[in-house]
């Protein structure tokens, strides 16, 4: 299923979403599995240490988790070192290479976005919505409105990546300046809750159960009329999902708590999946 992305035909839409590769060390490998797409991160300016264990709980019976990994990250200046060699082997193979930056001001975004201009990147996702920021980038529209209008100069293709939990009104808001200004999209994050065996007491919960949740906002954003790029991200889990997406309005397809249950494994499943749905509806 090759799908042309920004002027870059790619070999199909189905890709690595943000949180499993935060640091770019097994990009190498993962290119390898036929995916068309890679998101690596999020990165973090300074280095991080994440939350304290335990930070993760799996639910393999709803086939979903929790995850409070508290954007740990070894820091952008550390990844830079890096990204050159991580992007020549991802273009060997002919995947689309996406980086996620997570910044907790303005200053760090621009920072970060300024120096990575100049690399051989495809796009970069802005996460402004991990539950590690407790929601500052959502409960001050000002200043996340003012982010957006400050990095409209940046020379490549941006995605937004949108939070669950939201009120419409925050996404029709947000849907309709990544519209004006050409920005894509991520739908969606994690959505927040509390989990007692977490060491902080909550965190994002992935999966399964969020797929409805995704479905119907990327479905929302198309009919609210925005017309540029959608990363779907959140649940999929199976073949069908992956054309269930696309079909209400996804460009292309991540995949994040398969890979986090099956480990690459998830990819040949879901090609397989695929081509078997795609072959029964022909």
């Amino acid at each position: 299923m090759p799908i042309e992305i920004n002027g870059r035909l790619i070999k199909n839409p189905i890709g690595l979403g943000a949180g499993i590769d935060k640091d770019g060390f097994l990009t190498p490998r993962i290119v390898r599995t036929g995916i068309g797409f890679i998101t690596i991160g999020s990165v973090t300016l300074k280095p991080r240490t994440g939350n304290p264990k335990p930070r993760i709980i799996k639910y393999p019976g709803l086939k979903a988790m929790v995850n409070a990994m508290g954007l740990p990250s070894r820091g952008f200046l550390d990844f830079l070192v890096r990204l050159p060699g991580l992007v020549k082997e991802a273009r060997k193979l002919g995947v689309y290479v996406i980086v996620s930056l997570a910044g907790f001001s303005i200053g760090e975004f621009l920072y970060m976005l300024d120096r990575i201009r100049v690399y051989d990147i495809d796009a970069v996702e802005l996460n402004i919505s991990s539950p590690t920021y407790h929601g500052s980038w959502l409960t001050d529209r000002k200043y996340l409105g003012d982010l957006l209008r400050l990095i409209e100069y940046f020379p490549k293709a941006l995605f937004v990546k949108l939070p669950l939990g939201a009120d419409m009104d925050f996404y029709r808001w947000i849907v309709d300046i990544a519209n004006k200004r050409g920005y894509g999209l991520t739908i969606a994050n994690t959505l927040p809750i509390r989990e007692s065996r977490i060491s902080v007491g909550y965190g994002g919960l992935s999966g399964y159960p969020i797929y409805p949740l995704v479905k119907a906002l990327i479905s929302k954003a198309r009919k609210w009329g925005f017309g540029d790029l959608i990363i779907g991200l959140g649940g999929v889990m199976y073949g069908w999902q992956i054309l269930d997406l696309m079909r209400n309005g996804a460009n292309l397809v991540g995949v994040v708590t398969a890979f986090g249950f099956e480990g690459p494994f998830a990819f040949g499943r879901l090609f397989r999946e695929l081509s078997m749905e795609v072959g029964e509806r022909h």
